[in-house]
């Protein structure tokens, strides 16, 4: 949603135009009808356009688990291999699978200026404001090859993270 906020505050100040152009592009996607429009119009004038671009840029998140056996799950990375230096030769380094958010990101820019229909155009746009944001995160662009992840550590999935030291809030009487 991040990314959404920021698009949106940097259109606004430098393209209002353009903000009003992806507004009315959004309004065409398919949640906004059934799921987003209640929650947008609720909000003061003010905040409406940019909290449609944080749902925009949310969205491809939200359909996640409904698109987990399409080809999409491979657009929100792209996990270049990385093999620290001193780890075995046996230990081969995957190559990123070839559709992932760098395809995703061409594929969505190519549809946004074609002439698909609106709902096509709105659903690239959302996922390229959602792209932005994921291809900045560095677990979706990276995967480590070693001893212990001899197959890949699927861009930091397959790690595991344990703390070993119990939080204590000072001042609230919980441990």
């Amino acid at each position: 949603m991040v990314t959404g906020a920021i698009a949106y505050r940097i259109l606004e100040n430098d393209s209002p135009r353009t903000v009003s152009v992806i507004k009315t592009l959004l309004e065409k996607h398919p949640w906004y009808a059934d799921r987003w429009r209640d929650d947008v119009e609720k909000l003061a004038e003010s905040q409406r356009g940019e909290m449609l671009f944080m749902l925009a840029a949310r969205w491809a998140d939200d359909i996640r688990m409904q698109a987990k056996f399409q080809r999409e799950t491979q657009w929100h990375s792209i996990n270049f291999p990385f093999k620290p230096a001193g780890e075995p030769e046996d230990i081969k380094p995957l190559a990123p699978h070839p559709d992932n958010i760098l395809s995703a990101l061409a594929e969505n820019q190519r549809r946004v200026k074609s002439q698909v229909s609106a709902d096509q155009r709105a659903i690239a746009l959302a996922w390229l404001l959602h792209l932005v944001g994921d291809i900045h995160q560095p677990l979706h662009t990276v995967q480590l090859f070693s001893r212990e992840y001899p197959h890949g550590d699927r861009g930091g999935n397959e790690v595991c993270v344990r703390s070993e030291h119990r939080l204590t809030f000072i001042g609230f009487g919980m441990d």
